[in-house]
C-alpha cells in the first residue's frame, strides 16, 4: 500500500514530490519519485496524523518536524483502521457527513445564539454596569454632556424662577433617590428638539422644548421617575456593554465591517439593540408607575406628555420633509425653465447656488425660536393632521419602520398609565 503526496522537510520551504510506503509490521518510508531515494524511515505509530475535515488536505506529521501532505483520504484511514485502530479517528468526518447531525447541530447553535442574545447577554451586562465604580460612570456623563453641548445643544433660556419652580417640583423624587446623586440640568434642544434623558451618573436633562411642551410641572415630574428608572437600571451602561458585545460577535464571524460587509453586518447590532432598548424602556415606564402611584399623582400624566411629544415629533419632522422637497421642486424648475444651450455654464452656477440656499433654509438659526418646528407644530395643526394621515398609510413607515422603534407601542403606553393603580387593601 502507497500514498502520494507532498514532501516538507520542516527546514526549508521547499516541498518535493514523495510516495509513502507501508511496510507489514507498520513502518513507513519515504520514497522521493524523482530518484527513488529513501528520505525517511519511521514507525507508523510514531506518526501524528490529522482529522480528516472534508475534502480539505490531510497531514502526517512525523517525529523530527517533517510533514507529508496528501488528498488519499480513504487510503490513511485504511492504515489508521489496520495499525492504530480507535474510535476518535474518524469521529469529525463521520459527524460531519451525517446529515440528521449536520441540522441537529444547526438547531443547536441557532438555539444557543438566540438564547445567549435574549437572556445571557442582557444578564451579564446588567452583572457588569452594577460592578462599575462611580469615577466610569462620572467621566462617561462628562464626556457626554460636553460632545452633547458641544454638538447640539444650547444655554437654556428657561428664567430663573422657572427653573426653580421645576426643581422644587422635583425635590420629593430627588430626595427618595439620593443614592442615585441625582441633578436635574437644563439646556436649549436645537436640533434634538423636546427632550429629556439620563446620564450614567445621575445628571438628567431636560431640555426647554419639553418644559414649554409639558401642561404643568406634575407631566415633567413624570418623565423625571421615568429617567431615574434609567439611572436606577443604568441602562445606559448596560446599551453600551450589549452594543459593544454584540458588535464585537458580528466583526469576529464576518471578518471585516467595512465597506460592502457593512450594512449588513451592523443590522442584527441595531435590531437587536432596539429591542434592549424597548425592554430598558418598559423598566423605566414601570419605575415612573411605582413613583406616581406612591405620590398619588395621576398616571396619565406622563403618557399626555408622550403622546403630545410625539405628535409634535412626527409632525414636524414630516413637515420639515414637505418643506425642503416643496422648495426643492420649485428650484429645480425654476433653473430648468431658465436653461439654454448659450448659457449652460451660468446655469450649472445657478443651480449649483440654489442648492446652497435650499440647505440655508432648512437650516436656519437654531436661537431663532420661529424656525423652530416644535414651536409652530400649533398653528400648522391641519396640515400635520393630513401629513400623519398620509404617512401612516404607508406600510413601510407605519409598520416595518416601528419594528425599529426604540420605545415600547404608543397603545402599550396609553393603556399602562391610563390604567388605574390597584386599590390596596386598608
Amino acid at each position: 500500500m502507497a500514498l502520494q503526496g507532498i514532501w516538507f522537510d520542516g527546514k526549508t520551504s521547499a516541498s518535493q514530490a514523495v510516495e509513502l510506503q507501508m511496510d507489514d509490521v507498520g513502518e513507513i518510508s519515504v520514497i522521493q519519485i524523482a530518484n527513488a531515494s529513501v528520505l525517511a524511515r519511521v514507525p507508523f505509530s510514531a506518526v501524528k496524523v490529522s482529522s480528516r475535515v472534508g475534502n480539505t488536505p490531510r497531514f502526517l506529521y512525523f517525529p523530527d518536524g517533517e510533514k507529508f501532505e496528501t488528498r488519499q483520504h480513504d487510503q490513511v484511514d485504511q492504515w489508521l483502521q489496520k495499525y492504530r485502530p480507535s474510535f476518535w479517528h474518524n469521529l469529525a468526518h463521520q459527524l460531519e457527513t451525517h446529515t440528521y447531525f449536520v441540522a441537529l447541530t444547526l438547531v443547536l447553535v441557532i438555539t444557543f445564539t438566540w438564547a445567549v442574545a435574549v437572556y445571557g447577554l442582557p444578564a451579564a451586562s446588567r452583572y457588569i454596569a452594577f460592578q462599575l465604580p462611580q469615577n466610569v460612570m462620572n467621566r462617561a456623563a462628562t464626556e457626554t454632556l460636553q460632545f452633547l453641548d458641544k454638538a447640539h445643544l444650547k444655554p437654556t433660556k428657561l428664567d430663573a424662577q422657572t427653573q426653580k419652580q421645576i426643581l422644587a417640583h422635583f425635590a420629593p423624587a430627588i430626595e427618595q433617590n439620593k443614592n442615585l446623586h441625582i441633578k436635574v440640568i437644563f439646556r436649549g434642544g436645537g436640533a434634538i428638539g423636546a427632550n429629556a434623558f439620563a446620564l450614567p451618573d445621575g445628571t438628567v436633562l431636560f431640555t426647554d422644548e419639553i418644559v414649554r411642551l409639558a401642561k404643568n410641572n406634575d407631566e415633567l415630574l413624570a418623565v423625571l421617575a421615568h429617567e431615574i428608572g434609567h439611572v436606577k437600571y443604568r441602562h445606559s451602561l448596560r446599551s453600551v456593554i450589549q452594543g459593544s458585545v454584540i458588535s464585537f460577535g458580528v466583526a469576529m464571524l464576518t471578518g471585516d465591517l467595512s465597506a460592502a460587509s457593512n450594512l449588513l453586518a451592523s443590522l442584527p447590532v441595531v435590531i437587536t439593540n432596539m429591542s434592549y432598548s424597548r425592554d430598558f424602556e418598559r423598566e423605566a415606564d414601570d419605575n415612573s408607575l411605582v413613583f406616581l402611584d406612591a405620590h398619588h399623582i395621576e398616571r396619565h400624566y406622563f403618557v399626555d406628555l408622550m403622546e403630545r411629544l410625539t405628535y409634535q415629533a412626527e409632525c414636524s419632522q414630516l413637515m420639515m420633509g414637505a418643506q425642503i422637497k416643496e422648495k426643492w421642486t420649485f428650484k429645480k424648475s425654476s433653473s430648468s425653465s431658465s436653461q439654454s444651450s448659450s448659457a449652460s455654464n451660468s446655469n450649472k452656477e445657478h443651480e449649483a447656488k440654489d442648492d446652497e440656499d435650499i440647505a440655508a433654509e432648512t437650516n436656519e438659526d437654531d436661537d431663532d425660536d420661529k424656525s423652530q418646528p416644535w414651536l409652530d407644530v400649533e398653528k400648522h395643526k391641519a396640515q400635520c393632521d393630513k401629513l400623519i394621515a398620509e404617512h401612516k398609510k404607508s406600510f413601510f413607515d407605519a409598520k416595518v419602520m416601528g419594528y425599529f422603534a426604540s420605545h415600547p407601542e404608543t397603545n402599550e403606553r396609553t393603556i399602562k398609565f391610563k390604567k388605574p393603580p390597584a386599590k390596596t387593601q386598608p
